[in-house]
């Protein structure tokens, strides 16, 4: 059953690990049908064209539920690996100008490249390389944030946690506040590191959320 506090999310879709090398990458949408995929906001990944996976808060109430207010941002996967590789997961921030440039577009190419980097994005999380050796098990991510009207200012409000299989795992808060944001750019999109991405076999998000706290 879906949390009662959600207002935006994804859950249950495979990542299409076909689309991975061993470099870091952010999250795509699948490469086939799945709930909250195919839309206006979310066409299917290609092979030539990935497509960013983010969340964002409704515009309808990004100015006044989030206006002073905390949320958090949650991420759950479950993994199968069939050989020995590490799983590193970080967290971004990204802006609207990137989102909305077109997904054949030099910015937006700079997304969703290896080692993504492009002006407007900006790494919130630094995870940690963690082995995931012949194995299946979870990934739980989650922190709390705050941004206001006012000051524009997305600030951190509490310490990032992971876990994996039970296990914490060390986080560096990269950015612990991002200035001179307007509503719409508060997107949140998550990347993964695959030391060895042929072991794994499943990849699969269970829950990427946003929730009034």
């Amino acid at each position: 059953m879906s949390r009662q506090d959600t207002v935006a999310g994804f859950q249950n879709y495979s990542v299409p690990l076909s689309l991975y090398g061993t470099s870091e990458q952010v999250l795509y949408a699948p490469l086939v049908s799945a709930p909250g995929f195919q839309s206006p906001i979310f066409p299917l990944s290609t092979s030539t064209y990935p497509v960013a996976a983010y969340i964002t808060p409704s515009p309808d109430i990004a100015g006044s539920v989030y206006d002073g207010h905390p949320f958090e941002i949650r991420l759950a996967i479950k993994f199968t690996t069939t050989g020995s590789t590490n799983i590193l997961l970080n967290m971004y921030q990204v802006t609207n100008a990137v989102l909305t440039s077109g997904i054949t577009s030099t910015t937006y190419a700079g997304l969703v490249q290896a080692t993504p980097s492009v002006s407007g994005l900006t790494k919130l999380v630094t995870g940690t390389a963690t082995a995931a050796n012949t194995t299946s098990g979870t990934i739980v991510f989650s922190q709390q944030y705050s941004w206001d009207s006012t000051s524009k200012l997305l600030a951190i409000a509490g310490t990032a946690t992971t876990y994996q299989k039970g296990v914490s795992i060390s986080n560096t808060q990269s950015a612990a506040t991002v200035a001179s944001l307007a509503a719409i750019d508060l997107n949140f999109l998550p990347s993964f590191t695959l030391s060895t991405n042929t072991n794994v076999s499943v990849l699969t998000v269970t829950e990427f959320s946003l929730n009034r706290v």
